[in-house]
């Protein structure tokens, strides 16, 4: 395989890195100026070899988020699975499966066997129409199309193995309803039950692989920003929350009958559901993991006599990889888990990290949060529900000990208070905002925003916790 980074900025540390495995007969050259914010991308493609000799350049990206298109998904499923030590989190298909020619999960049989017969430069030009949808869409791809040789492709071909790659459970997978490469219906087969989430896309087989990133990946630079700006105003307004986290202590207080030697808390705030927790629970040592470390955790910090506090200004997912083995006794983390690329890949890291015996305590929101928002906006929350957390989620190696759910709603006295209610608790770093589509939509919002009869804005919260045990 070869390696090429198309968005690489050496200039300030090191960011995470998007792997994005190409299909079949790609090079670099069809992503060409695709970014995504706060991320560096790299272009996975050729897989005659699937090898990876350029393997030491991903060591410094402490996050690796795969993205895999086409026949990329199965290139990728065994790379993930020859090299198990690398920080992988998300997990993205794009238009295909682990299965190459597969009559009802891959690209049918005959057609992979006529396409390899038949494969000139005739052939690969009638191929790249039809991934692209059409006669409009391939005049632009073939303005940028891969110049490799016909042999080269042939070669290619013949060497993908016609087994399925191992079997493993991916966050995403995109499906396009008019590809003509893969059958839609053979993708639906083949990811159920090996993706956490299904997103159905309009178009061809090539997709808008700026939509997917977006879609698929989290800005966290924006997170951050909006929360560091919400930080004066946060314990005034995020009762929510505060409520939240109050209700995830008590339910984990209930499975702790032990002394906790070291907490691990992902997403502190402003101290207050860590205020709780330690004194809740009286940790020996306590750390504190959040984008950006608040005043008020600083001073937290300090003050606290029990034992030691170390707060970490970090991307949780990435940060507790470098956890050793069996080291925690506790992990708790109230009002964050919705912002993680890959909520899977990091309750992975959890079993690792605790003791036998230890408990996780996680609270994330549900698909009803914001209900209204999504009203008005004609969107829907892609948030996880009980029952994909229950059964998708939640690794075999942590045994469950509770999992609940609530509905709460907030009732502000208009529309804009509801918007304003947002923007002071720092939620509004979705990268989904009114303004990314201008004034006139944020008034469409506000226009189409469902109110009670009352003439109050209704504002729900859809809180899901879970208590696990290592065994």
């Amino acid at each position: 395989m070869r390696f090429e980074y198309i968005d690489h900025d050496t200039s300030r540390s090191v960011r995470p890195l998007i792997l994005l495995f190409a299909g079949w007969g790609m090079s670099p050259a069809p992503f060409a100026g695709l970014t995504r914010s706060g991320y560096d991308i790299a272009v996975v493609w050729d897989y005659r070899d699937l090898s990876a000799p350029w393997l030491d350049l991903l060591t410094p990206h402490r996050e690796i988020a795969v993205v895999a298109w086409s026949y990329g998904v199965h290139a990728a499923a065994r790379f993930i699975e020859s090299h198990p030590g690398l920080n992988i989190t998300a997990r993205i298909a794009v238009n295909g499966t682990r299965f190459t020619a597969d009559n009802t999960r891959g690209i049918p049989r005959a057609i992979f066997d006529a396409t390899l017969a038949g494969l000139d430069a005739r052939a690969v030009t009638k191929f790249n129409m039809r991934m692209c949808g059409g006669g409009e869409a391939y005049r632009r791809f073939d303005t940028m199309a891969p110049a490799r040789p016909v042999d080269e492709l042939r070669e290619e071909l013949q060497s993908f193995d016609t087994d399925p790659a191992p079997y493993m459970m991916w966050d995403k997978a995109f499906i396009s309803s008019d590809d003509r490469i893969i059958p839609p219906a053979n993708q639906h087969n083949a990811w159920s039950g090996e993706a956490v989430e299904i997103i159905p896309l309009d178009g061809p087989h090539l997709p808008d692989f700026g939509l997917i990133l977006r879609m698929g990946l989290n800005d966290k630079g924006l997170i951050e920003q909006c929360f560091r700006k919400a930080e004066p105003t946060y314990d005034e307004h995020a009762t929510m929350q505060l409520a939240t986290a109050s209700r995830l202590i008590d339910l984990a207080s209930q499975h702790i009958n032990s002394p906790v030697r070291r907490m691990i808390e992902v997403g502190c705030g402003t101290g207050r559901s860590t205020e709780m927790a330690l004194e809740r629970f009286k940790p020996a040592e306590a750390i504190l993991y959040d984008l950006h470390i608040s005043p008020q955790v600083e001073s937290l910090a300090r003050e606290y006599t029990a034992g030691k506090i170390s707060p970490h200004s970090c991307d949780a997912e990435s940060e507790i990889m470098s956890q050793p083995d069996s080291s925690a006794d506790l992990i708790i983390s109230a009002s964050t888990a919705q912002w993680f690329n890959s909520f899977r890949a990091f309750l992975s890291q959890v079993a690792r990290v605790l003791v036998p015996g230890g408990i996780c305590a996680i609270s994330t929101y549900g698909p009803d949060t914001m209900r209204e928002i999504h009203t008005a906006m004609g969107t829907t929350c892609r948030f996880p529900d009980i029952d994909t957390i229950s059964h998708r989620i939640i690794p075999p190696q942590l045994q469950v000990l509770s999992v609940s759910e609530e509905r709460d709603t907030l009732l502000m006295p208009s529309a804009i208070d509801a918007l304003t209610h947002i923007k002071r608790t720092g939620v509004n770093g979705t990268g989904h905002r009114p303004s990314d589509r201008g004034l006139a939509f944020g008034k469409e919002l506000l226009r189409n925003y469902p109110l009670d009869p009352q003439g109050r804005a209704p504002l729900t919260y859809h809180p899901i916790y879970m208590i696990l045990r290592k065994p």
